[in-house]
């Protein structure tokens, strides 16, 4: 250690007190005292306040300013007066201060505290700097895994500047370096393209290892296989047969025939997607057609259908984005990704998904990403050469006698486009049960209303939209009757719906922009 003092009967005094336990060298000045810390700095420092030239302020205040001292413990020795100043010196990095005259065993004691803190100081910094590097070659590691990954997945746009038929547009944002999130589309043959959304559970390094494996599982099995639902459950059957770590996975795939518009999708314990119809009606795609992959062997996962029109676009998300949190805890919620999409016009895919991400970040406001944000876009564009889209609309009176209009007018529709008369029969009798429902229970008595009637024609498939501005009401959730009770032991109602159901190829209710909107679809190549 090292004692500086002017006074040299004090440095006798420092030295005869520690000499026995330490190597004590002394300087009568601060300009000796620097010099002889630059040559071999010492453990610890005994300084003078009151020294001429240069007094032990100015001494501490250019140890600690310098990196290479900044660490060395500076223990001033006062006079009794002097404890008055006490503040300045711990201000400048100083670890202690004795008073003179010297007490033996205070010195002692406080040389002994304070060598050891040092001692314990260098050993944290060595460790840290262990740790340090460690931590750096490891986010090193973790940055070259967050390159590999993310190549694993289709970063340029637009994917198919040869195909004008669709548009795709995707991104994830990661919470860490590498997470669990994935997206995929791919054509499987010239027609069909297959989209791909999925989220391990977890993060790290773990769930990016299962996302890679099971990415590559459903591009393989696609290959050979055009349905959503087989490709789920032969992937299911792999993964869950070999999951020691028992992690899991939500998907949803689906095939898009971007010819004829046939989209086929399964969802195994996935956020519901959201259909952003040309017209602006969105559909939220809620089947749920078996749990998370992963988990459970030898499941048979179901799949559903609907048909895009052109300028329909498809929603797909993870929970990344409705679950995002502000900084007081709030979720973005479902309700308003739902007022996002509805109100946002975005010309392309890309707007409409950059201006999700950041509806989410400005709402999140700062928040810390706690989850992998993933979203895929996917619009049927118009393609004159194999599409035609005819259409037509009428206004009626909520009157029961009004419906032979909308018959008349369906008829003359379904004439000039040579609709199979079959389907229009089907077509009138859920639209009488469906406009009949809303005559009878959608408004109040003793004012006036009207609904509205859009009918879809294209090659592939002929679709009917009812609007009201009634009570909200979604027909199709009310719980369907048993028809394997008697009449008279069977609840009144139920049956119509039900025959709805059963005539007609896909229904679906929305409420938007305080109407109700349902849409009835016929596909023309299946009747």
């Amino acid at each position: 250690m090292l004692a500086v003092d002017d006074t040299p009967e004090n440095l006798d005094v420092v030295k005869g007190i520690l000499t026995p336990e330490y190597v004590v060298k002394v300087a009568i000045n601060g300009p000796m005292a620097l010099k002889i810390v630059e040559k071999q700095p010492p453990d610890l420092i005994l300084l003078d306040i009151m020294m001429p030239g240069m007094n032990g302020y100015e001494v501490c205040s250019r140890l600690k300013s310098n990196p290479e001292t900044s660490e060395i413990p500076v223990i001033f020795l006062t006079a009794m007066d002097q404890t008055s100043d006490e503040a300045s010196g711990f201000e400048l990095g100083a670890a202690d201060y004795i008073t003179k005259p010297v007490n033996p065993p205070i010195l002692e004691a406080r040389v002994k505290t304070h060598l050891a803190l040092k001692v314990s100081m260098d050993e944290l910094n060595k460790a840290y700097g262990i740790i340090k590097v460690q931590k750096d070659r490891m986010e090193d590691e973790l940055n070259v895994g967050r390159d590999i990954q993310m190549s694993m997945l289709p970063l340029e746009f637009p994917a198919f500047p040869d195909r004008d038929e669709l548009s795709v547009h995707a991104l994830l944002k990661p919470a860490r370096e590498v997470g669990g999130d994935f997206y995929d589309f791919f054509f499987v043959n010239e027609d069909e393209i297959c989209l791909v959304v999925g989220d391990v559970s977890g993060k790290g390094v773990p769930a990016a290892l299962f996302m890679a494996v099971t990415k590559t599982m459903i591009k393989t099995r696609a290959m050979d296989d055009r349905s959503p639902a087989s490709i789920i459950t032969r992937v299911n059957d792999e993964m869950s047969a070999d999951n020691p770590s028992c992690m899991f996975v939500t998907l949803f795939v689906a095939i898009c025939n971007v010819r004829t518009g046939e989209f086929r999708f399964t969802n195994a314990g996935h956020n519901p997607p959201y259909m952003k119809r040309a017209s602006g009606a969105l559909e939220c795609l809620d089947q749920r057609h078996g749990p998370i992959i992963g988990a459970v062997e030898e499941l048979a996962y179901k799949e559903s259908k609907t048909t895009m029109l052109s300028g329909d676009t498809v929603f797909i998300f993870t929970d990344g984005v409705t679950e995002a949190m502000d900084t007081d805890s709030q979720l973005y919620s479902e309700h308003r990704l739902e007022n996002i999409l509805g109100m946002t016009k975005c010309s392309t895919v890309e707007n409409l998904v950059n201006e999700t991400l950041a509806s989410v970040e400005s709402f999140a406001d700062g928040a810390e990403q706690a989850d992998d944000i993933t979203i895929l876009a996917f619009c049927l564009n118009e393609d004159p050469e194999q599409s035609t889209r005819h259409q037509t609309q009428l206004v009626i009176d909520a009157e029961l006698s009004e419906i032979e209009k909308v018959n008349q007018e369906l008829d003359a529709f379904a004439k000039e486009l040579e609709v199979p008369g079959s389907i229009i029969k089907k077509l009138k009798i859920a639209i009488d049960e469906l406009v009949t429902n809303i005559i009878s229970y959608g408004f109040d008595e003793g004012d006036d209303h009207s609904i509205e009637l859009s009918f879809i024609c294209s090659d592939e498939q002929l679709v009917v939209e009812i609007i009201d501005e009634g009570v909200p009401f979604n027909v199709f959730d009310a719980a369907k009757p048993d028809t394997t009770l008697s009449i008279e032991e069977r609840e009144i109602g139920g049956l119509g719906v039900l025959l709805v159901n059963e005539l007609i190829d896909e229904v679906a209710y929305q409420r938007r922009n305080n109407t109700n909107v349902v849409r009835l679809t016929m596909n023309l190549r299946n009747n």
